[in-house]
């Protein structure tokens, strides 16, 4: 399904410009950094804690005529954007009127201007990533987790999509003999996938920038496989 800046996005949650995003860079880190690409002014979408820019700042900056154009881009390859790239959010204009825009993180942003072919985007390119290094430096968050943490959260999440996946098929029968087990069951098999369904996303993530030269564990490669290729529970 393509998407245009009207309809909203499936990886809103519920999103919108009065909700607060949670993030790992303050807003008065934010302030500080110059977001000035060639003489444009690029204003961060207000009240998301980490960096978000609106489809037509990016037009902007990579001199489209239309945001229409990052529109196209996105609808193309929307299947190379994560949650953690894109969003559509509901925008109040003035007069009260209500509509959806689609937002890019940095990454999401970066990930536009390699599919642009305008004369800038390729410098746009870089400064979107000298901006990502000066979040990177001046983030609060100092430590982050090992390559070798990071297969065990994903071993994790792999034990725990079991555990989905059987307490759902054997729920019923539970359920008809009133086993006092049926609750649990039902929770783990149902109601588990909210917390489940976002860690996915965050671990899907966090390997794509694995050293698997530094990864101890013999099996991660295998295991990996199987992870990346396991769709979650609905």
């Amino acid at each position: 399904m393509k998407y245009s800046e009207a309809p909203e996005c499936a990886n809103t949650n519920g999103a919108s410009i009065e909700n607060n995003r949670i993030g790992n860079i303050d807003m008065k880190i934010v302030a500080k950094l110059d977001l000035n690409f060639h003489g444009i002014q690029l204003q961060p979408v207000a009240k998301l804690n980490d960096i978000w820019l609106s489809s037509a700042d990016i037009a902007k900056a990579l001199h489209y005529s239309s945001n229409k154009s990052v529109t196209n881009l996105f609808n193309q390859n929307s299947d190379e954007f994560s949650s953690g790239m894109t969003m559509v959010i509901e925008s109040v204009t003035s007069g009260n009127y209500r509509k959806k825009v689609r937002v890019f993180s940095l990454r999401g942003a970066h990930l536009i201007a390699m599919f642009a072919r305008t004369p800038v985007a390729k410098e746009f390119r870089r400064w979107v990533l000298d901006i990502l290094d000066r979040e990177v430096s001046q983030s609060p968050i100092v430590n982050r987790l090992t390559d070798d943490e990071i297969i065990s959260f994903c071993y994790l999440q792999i034990w725990m999509e079991k555990a989905q996946r059987v307490s759902k098929e054997i729920y019923p029968a539970a359920k008809q003999l009133r086993s006092e087990f049926s609750g649990i069951l039902y929770d783990l098999g149902t109601e588990s996938r909210f917390v489940t369904k976002p860690t996915r996303e965050i671990l899907m993530r966090e390997i794509q920038n694995l050293n698997m030269n530094k990864v101890k564990s013999r099996n991660a490669v295998g295991m990996l496989k199987h992870f990346t290729e396991t769709k979650a529970l609905h």
